[in-house]
């Protein structure tokens, strides 16, 4: 299929109009926005004063109401009607402030900002987005209203990254016209987490996006002066450093320290000078002197801390928005593209707020669907996962299979030793082990979970949601495609969707919001599981969509991945907890069967039973090294055998010690109050390398427990005792050792042979990568959980810089609570331990091997259960895949279309430049039906904007 789309602001270069001529340079004004605490939007007007020596209101703003625009209403409105602007309009924007500040100075009453009443393209698509009120209006609202939206969730990744993500989008949009879907029903917004965060490194002018934003849309759309991205950025940037540097603390150490002021006050002068004379009036005579003086300095400072301070808060909860769109040549079409800049950075969480509770919420969509930048989705992934909600109406979320696109080379930032430098990055790639790790949950996790009709986890790099799911109860009745209508009175008592809304962004809706354990506050580290929960608690089903394919980027160090993986075990271990301790009331008020409320209960159950597993997880660990060394050793002597099986397992449990004293006294927040970022990098080092150093002596120790365990099974199994001797005389233990590793091998394989049609290059590659999968496997076990329940205070991100919150923040009441999670950790898995040893050691007779056998018998019969639902899954998907592709095929046929429409299209065409209300064409049967079709509908939407658009007034 050929690639029928253009990205206006990459390959179709400023002065290349050629794929389609988008000439109107106002649909793409760029605007600032700001949330609402309802959600929603208001529109920012600014008149951009934001100079040392301005007197009087700095930063004057003003909001508005965000109106939606007819564009299919005939006629160009004149520029009276659609602007109110002065005579002075054409003047460039610093004519204009200056003349209506001397209006002020002359009149003696406050400025006003003049509302601009359109906004450009965001205007258009609101009218199509809202309840119509007649059949005139429904049939324009239902044919060209936002169905699907796009959220790709940025912080400080390269432009190349974000390009990615566009290009796969696009390359979905000609499976959405074959079924009706234009390219201007489906909008995209990228959310920049901190205008401040943007890529911006210098020397790397291809991969930064203020000059990209600068040489290319800025160029194409004729945006300069204040509505530039590098204005923003730049003025934003300033005032946020004048917060930081000359904040009160700040200024009562420079005045303790006369020479540091001077100092300051010496790299900062000419705006402090201009501060200086406007605090001392125009009448004043200032001399050199004056600004030497260190009363007139502080004063200075305080005043730029002052109005810094208020820049920054009144852009708390606003985003500059630059509009663009990709174009898709054949149809002609738009889908639209916000560039959202967040000016405060809020985690992803809260840039997932500004998605569902902004963009969703004004453009009610259909199908919502979450990325991350640099995933790239393959040609119809993205058309995969809405055409699967769209055949089965039950479905409320999906994901598709993930997979690792490896780089060239690992690239570990930490100053490791010989012998784990060569391991990591020179033997075992971590990103190949990243690749199995994620086949092998594809081809037995997602399926044997979806099974059930649960997935615990919608990956938020990729998944797909219906936006009505937030909102009602499913219903065995009615349309579920249905426009979704948001009750505007008694949300916070009658409507579901604040319920779970609220809860998946509790800790962004309210920013002064505290959380009272650090079990919540870990919990929203892995808030898509409390979501999952909620969603499937109101009726809904969440499955897994094995034929959308996205490619991720994976972590290219051990560092990153060991950061990434205390978020994910942290988050996960206290989310699953919160879920099993409150899931009842929600389920039991939910609209599903009992059959569907036991599937659920059986996959929590599940669940809580692996999470068991690795809460004593040392503990085993140590139990098998002991088993383990007592068949190693035979000396002969007693004595001498006890005391080197001693001193092998105290050497194990010292390295394990290890890792719990370096990870408890690990704390970046501490680390980044050094003074020079190269020795944060030394202490960040020092900590790490020894973790890594640890962690591969005793992966050395875990990996020769687990050669010479699979040592014994083949020999005092499989060749000294056959199949025959189970039957005649079994022996135990070693008769159900041999059934057990037979039945749990034959569990695993079997579902992953039954995807060999679907998914052949997960399994081939999984088989290609499973030698760094198993490699890595201690550190798993050992490294990634220990560090993750010893950093349970470490609240942050944990990966692409967002590293902010460390221990230092935690209150005494929550460091009491590590402390005793902590402990009750290490007393139960010693007691556990301990009982163990002394068990063996007293030699009860079969104790010891029954409770083994027992946790084995347990493991196997989850592998089991695990085995046989991926198994069905992948037997039930067949049908499943049926129905889509035959509801795909009956939706298709708008593309072969097209040719008998076009005479229609040019006469609508026609009647569009001669200012004719889209009411008036409809009348006409004939356009009628090619207005049905997605192609012509995409390609008069485009005439429609421009005509509506096409006056000459420039920014």
């Amino acid at each position: 299929m050929t690639h029928n789309m253009m990205i206006t602001c990459r390959l179709n270069r400023a002065n290349d109009n050629s794929i389609y001529d988008i000439s109107h340079k106002r649909i793409y004004k760029p605007i600032e926005l700001e949330l609402q605490k309802d959600g929603g939007f208001k529109v920012i007007k600014n008149l951009f004063q934001h100079q040392d020596n301005v007197e009087e209101d700095f930063d004057l703003r003003q909001e508005f109401k965000l109106d939606e625009k007819n564009i299919f209403n005939g006629g160009i409105l004149t520029e009276n009607q659609e602007f109110r602007f002065n005579q002075s309009r054409r003047l460039n924007e610093s004519k204009r402030l200056n003349q209506t500040q001397n209006n002020f100075k002359n009149q003696s009453q406050p400025l006003q900002i003049q509302q601009h009443n359109h906004l450009g393209l965001l205007n258009a698509l609101l009218f199509n987005c809202k309840t119509p009120n007649n059949e005139q209006e429904k049939y324009i609202y239902d044919n060209n209203r936002i169905k699907v939206m796009i959220c790709i969730t940025m912080y400080s990744e390269k432009l190349s990254e974000l390009m990615k993500s566009l290009n796969g989008i696009g390359k979905n949009l000609d499976y959405f016209c074959d079924i009706g879907i234009a390219p201007h029903q489906i909008g995209v917004t990228v959310i920049f987490d901190g205008i401040v965060n943007v890529c911006n490194i210098p020397g790397a002018y291809r991969d930064n996006i203020i000059p990209y934003f600068q040489s290319e849309i800025d160029k194409k759309y004729g945006i300069d002066h204040h509505k530039t991205l590098t204005y923003q950025y730049n003025m934003y940037s300033e005032q946020w450093k004048r917060f930081q540097d000359y904040k009160p603390e700040n200024i009562k150490y420079l005045r303790a320290h006369p020479e540091e002021l001077l100092k300051k006050y010496k790299k900062h002068r000419e705006a402090l000078k201009k501060t200086m004379i406007r605090l001392k009036g125009a009448q004043y005579c200032f001399v050199e002197q004056d600004e030497y003086i260190e009363q007139n300095i502080v004063d200075a400072m305080e005043n730029q801390y002052q109005r810094a301070k208020k820049y920054i808060e009144n852009r708390k909860n606003s985003a500059w928005i630059y509009q663009d769109a990709i174009q898709h040549k054949e149809s002609e079409g738009t889908m639209p593209i916000f560039y959202t800049f967040k000016f405060t950075n809020g985690s992803k969480l809260s840039s997932h707020m500004w998605f569902f509770k902004g963009f969703c919420e004004v453009f009610k969509p259909q199908y919502c669907v979450l990325m991350d930048v640099g995933a790239y989705p393959e040609k119809d992934a993205i058309f995969q996962l809405i055409m699967a909600m769209e055949q089965n109406p039950k479905l409320g979320g999906v994901c598709g299979t993930m997979r690792v696109q490896i780089e060239e080379d690992d690239k570990d930032d930490v100053d490791l030793d010989i012998v784990t430098n060569i391991l990591v990055n020179k033997v075992f790639s971590i990103q190949k082990c990243q690749s199995c790790e994620y086949d092998i949950a594809h081809l037995l996790d997602k399926q044997a979970e979806s099974a059930l009709d649960f997935i615990h986890v919608l990956p938020g790099a990729f998944s797909a949601y219906r936006y009505k799911a937030f909102f009602d109860n499913y219903m065995n009745h009615g349309n579920q495609n249905l426009p979704v209508q948001i009750p505007q009175n008694d949300r916070q008592d009658n409507n579901r969707q604040d319920k779970i809304l609220d809860k998946y962004l509790k800790q962004v809706l309210d920013q002064n919001y505290e959380h009272q354990t650090l079990q919540e506050a870990n919990m929203f580290l892995a808030e898509d599981r409390v979501l999952c929960k909620l969603l499937f608690c109101n009726g809904y089903y969440l499955r897994y969509i094995p034929n959308s394919f996205v490619y991720v980027d994976p972590c290219t160090s051990l560092k990153s991945l060991i950061l990434q993986r205390r978020r994910w075990i942290n988050g996960s271990w206290h989310a699953l907890s919160y879920i099993s301790d409150n899931y009842d009331e929600d389920l039991k008020n939910s609209q599903h069967s009992w059959w569907d409320k036991q599937k659920f209960i059986l996959s929590i159950t599940q669940a809580k039973i692996q999470q068991l597993m690795i809460y004593f997880m040392e503990a085993f660990q140590v139990l098998w090294l002991y088993m383990i060394m007592y068949a190693i050793v035979d000396t002969g002597d007693l004595g001498l055998n006890n005391f080197i099986i001693s001193t092998v397992i105290a050497f194990y449990v010292f390295l394990v010690f290890m890792i719990i004293y370096l990870s408890i006294n690990y704390d970046p927040a501490l680390i980044r109050q050094l003074e020079s970022q190269e020795r944060q990098k030394v202490e960040a080092d020092y900590y790490f390398s020894r973790l890594f150093f640890v962690s591969t002596c005793l992966g050395f120790i875990s990996l020769g427990t687990v050669v010479y365990t699979v040592y014994l099974l083949i020999t005092e199994i499989f060749f000294n005792y056959g199949f025959n001797d189970i039957v005649e005389k079994p022996q135990i233990p070693q008769s159900y050792y041999l059934v057990l590793v037979v039945v749990s091998i034959g569990a695993i394989v079997l579902p992953i042979l039954s995807s060999i049609c679907q998914l052949p290059q997960n399994i081939f590659n999984a088989a290609l990568t499973m030698i760094p999968y198993f490699y890595y496997q201690p550190t798993y076990m050992h490294l990634f959980v220990i560090y993750s329940f010893c950093r349970i205070d470490d609240l942050s991100w944990g990966t692409k810089g967002l590293t902010n919150t460390g221990s230092s923040s935690v209150n005494s009441d929550k460091a009491f609570q590590k402390f005793k999670f902590l402990l009750t950790w290490l007393v139960l898995n010693t007691i556990f331990t301990a009982v163990l040893l002394v068990l063996f050691q007293i030699q009860v007779y079969l104790l010891p091997q029954g409770l083994i056998l027992f946790i084995s018998v347990i493991l196997t019969i989850l592998t089991i259960i695990k085995g046989f639902l991926a198994l069905w899954y992948r037997i039930k998907f067949c049908f499943i895949d049926g129905s889509i592709k035959s509801d795909i095929q009956s939706k298709k046929g708008h593309k072969n279309q097209q040719n008998g429409f076009l005479e229609a299209k040019n006469s609508i065409k026609q009647n569009i430049k001669d200012n004719k209300n889209i009411i008036q064409i409809i009348k006409d049967q004939k356009n009628q039906e090619a207005l049905q079709n997605s192609y012509i509908r995409a390609s008069i939407f485009t005439a429609y904007l421009e005509h509506y658009y096409k006056q000459s007034l420039q920014f």
